[in-house]
């Protein structure tokens, strides 16, 4: 089963990354050269490429760059227009909290292949990455850089997280300092998780330039962008909602047709007419994530079978066969190897 091939990214994304490039002095021909790869350098606004252009990008920008910290170029080179009318909708939501939801319930506009997961707490309110095996690390870095700079537009110089955890580990001391300059908040290396923890209180206070009838036609101008692009066939919305609520354990048929305010019969309705079901669906979204904690993470084969909703190990081992034609075992010893290798702290290209 491809876990790459069929997942698609804003133009404008990517085009951050050589964005970056070009202002250290690198001519974008001869950058796209070395990556092997093709950005067009004007694009109409929400036009897409493939997601498996990515990983070369960001090799090849932090091997001509040497910089451990270029995700944090790359989000200076984003504007709140970067993300289609999502920006527009962040900046005239009533407070932090709802123009965090709307980038949640939306975020397949930016990436089909991941998702953000918001957790609220009694003192915290935490935004995780959920992403699927095809997302690189840097990618959601430079998208918490983007965020948080953009939730400052709304509350100038007061937005300040509790604390940011990264999954990359970084040993240039510079490096790491930028990171907690940008964030201003202490940064967790190595860590299992992309996310950012804010204090509760801060997330609801209102904002007195919210506009509520420009977020309402923000969200509209979403849904016909969905429709004339295909980005968020219904389908990859309903992918959307299994992966964030599967690492909850609670993505039942009947969580995710809840979740997009439907019943389940039109659910399975709209999935037959795009040549799927929520089984196959539900599955492929398994498949991935099993692969993804596969070779990202050092998480023992029981607890992965565990966290993707099987009720024991044998189980798991058994689908997991039939998807890849090998146990999660054999998988792990070949391709996890590899990921540890170009996770350690002094390459670049990883």
């Amino acid at each position: 089963m491809s876990y790459a091939s069929h997942h698609t990214i804003l133009t404008s994304w990517a085009g951050a990354v050589v964005g970056a490039v070009e202002r250290e002095g690198r001519y974008r021909d001869d950058f796209c050269a070395g990556a092997k790869i093709q950005v067009p350098e004007q694009a109409m606004s929400g036009a897409r490429l493939s997601h498996d252009i990515m990983r070369p990008l960001w090799n090849e920008a932090c091997r001509t760059s040497g910089d451990a910290a270029f995700p944090i170029k790359a989000a200076h080179c984003l504007k709140p227009t970067s993300i289609h009318t999502l920006g527009y909708a962040m900046l005239s939501a009533g407070n932090l909290d709802e123009a965090c939801q709307v980038v949640r319930r939306n975020f397949h506009v930016i990436s089909t292949a991941a998702a953000l997961k918001i957790g609220i707490e009694a003192n915290e309110y935490q935004i995780t990455s959920v992403c699927e095996p095809t997302v690189n690390d840097e990618g959601f870095e430079m998208f918490m850089v983007f965020l948080i700079e953009s939730l400052r537009l709304l509350y100038p110089t007061t937005v300040n997280p509790l604390k940011v955890t990264l999954r990359r580990g970084i040993a240039d001391a510079a490096a790491r300092e930028r990171y907690k300059t940008v964030f201003q908040a202490p940064v967790e290396f190595e860590s299992s998780q992309n996310a950012v923890y804010f204090p509760r209180t801060l997330m609801f206070e209102q904002i007195e330039t919210a506009n509520p009838a420009i977020q309402e036609l923000s969200e509209r101008l979403l849904a016909n962008y969905l429709e004339q692009f295909g980005s968020g066939e219904f389908k990859t919305l309903a992918r959307s909602h299994i992966l964030e609520l599967l690492v909850e354990g609670g993505a039942s048929e009947e969580a995710v047709a809840k979740g997009l305010n439907l019943s389940r019969s039109s659910l399975s309705r709209r999935l037959r007419r795009e040549g799927t079901t929520y089984r196959k669906l539900f599955h492929e979204t398994q498949c991935d994530l099993a692969l993804q904690y596969l070779r990202d993470t050092e998480l023992p084969i029981g607890e992965i079978s565990w966290r993707l909703g099987f009720q024991d190990m044998g189980s798991f081992s058994r689908s997991f066969k039939r998807w890849t034609g090998v146990s999660p075992r054999d998988w792990r010893r070949k391709h996890g190897e590899a990921a540890a290798a170009a996770r350690i702290p002094e390459r670049l290209d990883g």
